[in-house]
C-alpha cells in the first residue's frame, strides 16, 4: 500500500482522475462552439434595434434567398417559376417560422432593390423567427424548398458565411494538427529511437487537451468569460507544441543522467530541472495572457484560455513524464539503447564563430534579415470572414454570397446600416428633409455605391416629392392659367363689342319704330290735306248742288276723323320720340359704365398676366436653386404607394426610428471600406448636427462597422497593450537573469522579430500572392507562437550563464554549438505543425504558417549571429568603444 503513496503513483492517479472528471463535466463541444460563434457574429446593437423596430420582426433573423440564371437573363418562364416557388414558400411560412417575406412582386420599391441590373438574378428577403443556433438548419430547409430547375438557388446571410468559414477552419486545423501529431510521434521516435516515448507524449497530449478544454469551457460557461472560437487554433497548437517540447526536454535530460544508479531519483531530479528551465519561459506568457484577458477586444480578451492551457501543460507534462520514467526505468527507450547522436558541427556553431570573429558582420547579416521586414510592416489588417475558403466546395451560404457580390456589387453581401432614433416621429416635414439631405451627402462619399433611405427607397429620388419637380408642375399649371386668362381677356373684349352692338340695335329698332310713326303721320297728313282739298272743292260747289250740305258734312266728319287720328299719331309720335330719347340716354349711360368697367377689368387681367409671368420666372429660378433639390411631402403625399412601401421597410412602426442602408463598392472588410466607414460616421454626425435631428442618436451595424470598431479599439489601446506585455516580459526576464541589459536586449529582439516577421508575411501574402490585407488573428496567433519560440530559444542560450565573470572564447563557442543541438528539435516540432497548415485552403492559416516559418527562420539565424558578438564586445569592447566607456567612467581602465 505504501508503494502506491509514492509520488509517481500519486501523479499518475491524479491525472487519471482529472481526465475522467474532465470528460464527465465536458459540455457538448459542438453546441458550445456554435453558441460562441453566434456571440461573435451577432451584434448586440443590431438586436436592440430589431426589438425597437417593430413590424413584428423582433427576435427574427434575416435570410437572403437567391435565384440566379447562370446562362444570362431570367426568362419569363423562369420568373414565373420563381414567383410560384416564393408563393408556395409563403403559404408554408408558419412551418419555416417566416414572419415576413419580401419579394420583387409585393412592393414597387422592392422590384428595383431585389432585381439585379443585368436581369440574371432575383433575391427575396425572409425574416425568420429562429434561434441563431438553429438558423443553419432553417436555412437548409428553406434552400431545399426553393429549388428551381435550371437556376442556382441559395440561402445566405453574413452570419451563416462566417460560421461556415469558422467550421471549415476548425476542420482544417484538426486535420493539420493530426498530421502534425503523427509527424511529431515519428520525430520523437527517431530522436530517441523508442516506441514508448512517442506513445507517452501522445498520452500526455490527450490528457492536456481534454483537461484544459474541459476547464476552459466550464469556466466560460460558469463565469461568462470572453471567448473567441479563433483562439482555439492557437490554444491547440500551444498545447500540442508545449507538451511535445517538454516531453523532449525531459527525455533528453533523463537520457543524459545515469539511470542505472537510481531511476526514481533521476526522474524526480529531471522533473525539478524541467521546472527550473521552463517556468522562466512559460510564466511570462501565462501572466501576459491573464493581463490581456482584461482588454475589450474579444480575440485578445480570450487569452486567459492560453494561460490555462500553459498552466495545465506545465503541470501535466513533467509530472506524467516523471511517473512513466520512474515506472519504466531504462526500458523507456525500447527497442533502442540510446538516443540519436548529435553531429560534430552545426549551423549555430558556425554562425557563432562568425559573430565571435567579426561581430559587425553578424550584426549586418541580422540587419539584412530584420530591417526589410521592419520597413514593410504596416498596421493594416482586415478580418474578412466573407472571403470564400475553397471555390470547389462552396456551401449554400457561400454560393449565395458570391452571387450577391457578382451581380449586386461587392458590398451587397453585407451593407452598412445606419440606424437613427429620435424622440419625435421621423415623418415630419423637417425631419424628412434632414434625412433626405443626409442621404444625398452620403451618396457622394467616395466608395459608396448606393444609399437607401425613407425618402430614397430605391437609392434614387422619388421625383414627385422634390421641390424642383413640384415647381415644374406648378409652372405648367400657371402656363395653362395664363392661356385661360388671355382667352378670358379676348372674350371680354368681344362681349364688350357685342354689348355695344346689342344696345345700338335696340336703339335702332326704337328709331325705326319712330320713323314708322312719322311715316304714318305723314300719310295721315296727306290724307288730311287731300280731305281739306276735297272739302274746299265741295265748298266751292254751288249750294244748289244736290246733297251739297250732306256731302260737306260727310267731308267735315271725315276731316274730323282724320284730324283725330292725326292728333293720336302725333301724340304717339311724341311719346315714341320721348321713348327713343330716353332709351338713347340710358343706352349711352349704360355703355359708358360697361366700357369703363370692362376697361378696368382688362387692365386687371393685363396686370394678372404680368404677375403670372413674374411668378413663373421666380419659380423657375427657385427650381434651379438649391431649394429645388429639397424634399417636400405634399398634403396627399402619404397616399403615394412608393412612399407607403418606403415607410414600411425603412421606418419603425412607431416612426421614431429609421435606417439608412449604405452599399459600398468594395468588400465589407477591406481597408478601403474601413476608411469609408470612418467617413460615413463623420458625415452622419455633421449632417444631423444642424438640423431638427441634432438630438437624435445613431448607431452603425454590419461587418464593416464591427471591424471599424476593432480598428478603433486597437488604435486607442494597442500601444498600451504592447508596452504592458513587453514590460511584463522584461521584468520576468530581469528577475530570472538578474541582468537588466540582457532582459532589455531580449525584449527588444522579440519586438523587432515580431514586427519584421509581420512585414515579411505581408510582403509574401499580399504582394506576391495577392491575398489582400491579412486578418488580425494572423498577427495575434503569430505573436503567441513566436513569443514562445523566442523565449525558448534565447533562454536556453543565456540562462544561468555568467559570461562576464568567467569568459572563455572556446567555452562560448562550445556553448552555442550545444545550444544549436537543442534548437533544431524545437524547430522540427514547430515545423511539424506549421507545414501542414500550408496544405489547407484557409488563407488565414496560410498566413499564420508563413509568419511562423519566417519568424522561426529569422530568430534561428539572428541569435547566433548577434549574441556571441555582443557578449564578446561586452567583455572586450572595441578600442574606440572602450575609450568612450573609460572616458564616461562606465569602464575602469586597467
Amino acid at each position: 500500500m505504501r508503494k502506491l503513496l509514492k509520488p509517481k503513483f500519486l501523479f499518475l492517479f491524479f491525472w487519471i482522475i482529472a481526465v475522467f472528471a474532465s470528460i464527465a463535466v465536458l459540455p457538448n463541444l459542438e453546441s458550445f462552439l456554435t453558441h460562441q460563434e453566434v456571440r461573435t457574429t451577432q451584434s448586440g446593437a443590431t438586436s436592440k434595434q430589431q426589438i425597437r423596430w417593430g413590424h413584428g420582426l423582433a427576435n427574427t433573423q434575416s435570410l437572403t434567398l437567391v435565384f440566379n440564371n447562370p446562362g444570362g437573363k431570367l426568362t419569363a418562364y423562369q420568373k414565373s417559376q420563381v414567383s410560384k416557388t416564393l408563393s408556395n414558400l409563403n403559404l408554408k411560412a408558419d412551418y419555416y417560422g417566416i414572419k415576413q417575406l419580401r419579394t420583387n412582386q409585393m412592393m414597387t420599391n422592392d422590384k428595383k432593390l431585389l432585381t439585379a441590373s443585368d436581369g440574371s438574378t432575383e433575391i427575396a428577403v425572409a425574416a425568420v423567427k429562429s434561434s441563431a443556433e438553429n438558423l443553419p438548419i432553417v436555412a437548409e430547409q428553406i434552400n431545399n424548398a426553393i429549388t428551381v430547375s435550371g437556376l442556382n438557388t441559395a440561402v445566405t446571410n453574413p452570419q451563416l458565411v462566417a460560421r461556415a468559414h469558422t467550421r471549415q477552419r476548425v476542420r482544417e486545423v484538426i486535420s493539420a494538427y493530426l498530421i502534425g501529431s503523427a509527424v511529431m510521434l515519428l520525430v520523437l521516435g527517431f530522436i530517441f529511437r523508442s516506441l514508448l516515448v512517442p506513445l507517452i507524449n501522445l498520452l500526455t497530449q490527450v490528457i492536456v487537451l481534454i483537461t484544459s478544454t474541459s476547464l476552459v469551457t466550464n469556466a466560460q460557461t460558469t463565469w461568462h468569460l470572453p471567448f473567441s472560437t479563433e483562439s482555439v487554433v492557437l490554444i491547440s497548437l500551444v498545447s500540442l507544441l508545449v507538451t511535445s517540447l517538454l516531453t523532449w526536454s525531459f527525455m533528453r535530460d533523463y537520457w543524459a543522467e545515469d539511470v542505472l544508479a537510481d531511476g526514481d531519483k533521476v526522474s524526480l531530479a529531471t522533473m525539478a530541472i524541467q521546472y527550473k528551465r521552463w517556468l522562466v519561459v512559460l510564466l511570462p506568457l501565462a501572466i501576459i495572457a491573464l493581463v490581456l484577458g482584461q482588454t475589450s477586444w474579444l480575440s485578445l480578451a480570450s487569452a486567459w484560455t492560453l494561460a490555462i492551457t500553459l498552466v495545465i501543460a506545465a503541470l501535466a507534462t513533467p509530472t506524467l513524464n516523471y511517473a512513466f520514467t520512474a515506472l519504466l526505468g531504462e526500458s523507456i527507450y525500447w527497442p533502442g539503447t540510446r538516443a540519436w547522436r548529435p553531429r560534430a558541427k552545426n549551423l549555430w556553431g558556425q554562425f557563432a564563430r562568425l559573430s565571435h570573429w567579426q561581430p559587425i558582420l553578424g550584426l549586418l547579416a541580422a540587419a539584412i534579415l530584420i530591417v526589410p521586414g521592419l520597413l514593410m510592416a504596416k498596421v493594416q489588417y482586415a478580418d474578412d470572414n466573407l472571403r470564400p475558403t475553397h471555390q470547389d466546395q462552396l456551401s449554400s451560404s457561400e454560393l449565395g454570397q458570391q452571387i450577391l457580390t457578382a451581380h449586386f456589387g461587392n458590398g451587397a453581401a453585407e451593407p452598412i446600416v445606419v440606424t437613427i432614433h429620435n424622440a419625435k416621429p421621423m415623418t415630419t416635414q423637417t425631419n424628412l428633409q434632414a434625412l433626405d439631405a443626409l442621404t444625398t451627402k452620403l451618396q457622394v462619399v467616395k466608395n459608396v455605391a448606393r444609399v437607401v433611405s425613407v425618402t430614397q427607397p430605391t437609392g434614387h429620388r422619388l421625383s414627385p416629392f422634390y421641390v424642383k419637380n413640384q415647381i415644374a408642375l406648378i409652372n405648367a399649371d400657371l402656363a395653362g392659367k395664363q392661356v385661360t386668362v388671355t382667352g378670358l381677356q379676348k372674350t371680354i373684349a368681344a362681349n364688350q363689342q357685342a354689348l355695344q352692338q346689342a344696345e345700338t340695335k335696340q336703339h335702332a329698332k326704337s328709331v325705326d319704330k319712330l320713323s314708322d310713326r312719322l311715316n304714318n303721320v305723314a300719310t295721315t297728313n296727306d290724307d288730311l290735306l287731300e280731305q281739306i282739298a276735297d272739302l274746299n272743292d265741295k265748298l266751292a260747289e254751288p249750294a244748289s248742288t244736290p246733297s251739297h250740305t250732306s256731302r260737306i258734312n260727310r267731308s267735315f266728319n271725315k276731316l274730323d276723323r282724320l284730324n283725330s287720328r292725326m292728333t293720336r299719331q302725333l301724340n304717339g309720335l311724341v311719346d315714341q320720340q320721348n321713348t327713343v330719347a330716353e332709351q338713347a340716354g340710358r343706352a349711352n349711360q349704360k355703355v359708358r359704365k360697361v366700357n369703363k368697367s370692362l376697361k378696368k377689368t382688362t387692365q386687371s387681367l393685363q396686370t394678372l398676366l404680368a404677375s403670372l409671368k413674374v411668378t413663373s420666372t421666380y419659380l423657375t429660378g427657385l427650381s434651379n436653386s438649391q431649394i429645388g433639390q429639397s424634399f417636400y411631402l405634399l398634403a396627399n403625399g402619404h397616399l403615394n404607394d412608393d412612399y407607403q412601401n418606403s415607410l414600411f421597410t425603412n421606418v419603425s412602426s412607431d416612426q421614431h426610428t429609421t435606417q439608412l442602408t449604405i452599399t459600398l463598392s468594395t468588400s465589407p472588410t477591406s481597408a478601403t471600406s474601413l476608411k469609408t466607414m470612418k467617413t460615413i460616421k463623420q458625415v452622419v454626425k455633421h449632417g444631423l448636427s444642424a438640423t431638427t435631428l441634432s438630438h437624435a442618436t445613431f448607431t452603425t451595424s454590419g461587418v464593416t462597422s464591427q471591424q471599424a470598431a476593432h480598428h478603433q479599439l486597437i488604435s486607442k489601446h494597442g500601444l498600451t497593450w504592447t508596452i504592458l506585455s513587453l514590460a511584463i516580459i522584461a521584468i520576468c526576464l530581469w528577475l530570472t537573469l538578474s541582468s537588466f541589459t540582457l532582459s532589455a536586449l531580449l525584449t527588444t529582439g522579440l519586438t523587432l522579430l515580431l514586427i519584421a516577421s509581420w512585414g515579411w508575411t505581408q510582403l509574401i501574402m499580399t504582394t506576391w500572392f495577392n491575398n489582400g490585407p491579412l486578418s488580425s488573428s494572423v498577427f495575434l496567433w503569430g505573436v503567441g507562437l513566436l513569443s514562445l519560440h523566442w523565449l525558448s530559444l534565447t533562454l536556453m542560450t543565456v540562462h544561468r550563464k555568467h559570461w562576464l565573470q568567467h569568459f572563455d572564447d572556446a567555452q562560448l563557442l562550445r556553448h552555442f554549438y550545444l545550444s544549436g543541438q537543442s534548437v533544431w528539435p524545437l524547430t522540427l516540432f514547430e515545423l511539424s505543425y506549421l507545414l501542414p497548415l500550408l496544405l489547407m485552403s484557409d488563407a488565414n492559416l496560410h498566413a499564420w504558417a508563413v509568419m511562423g516559418l519566417v519568424g522561426i527562420t529569422i530568430s534561428n539565424l539572428v541569435v547566433p549571429l548577434v549574441l556571441p558578438g555582443l557578449i564578446t564586445w561586452t567583455v572586450r569592447p572595441p578600442k574606440g568603444l572602450k575609450n568612450w566607456l573609460i572616458k564616461h567612467h562606465i569602464l575602469t581602465a586597467k
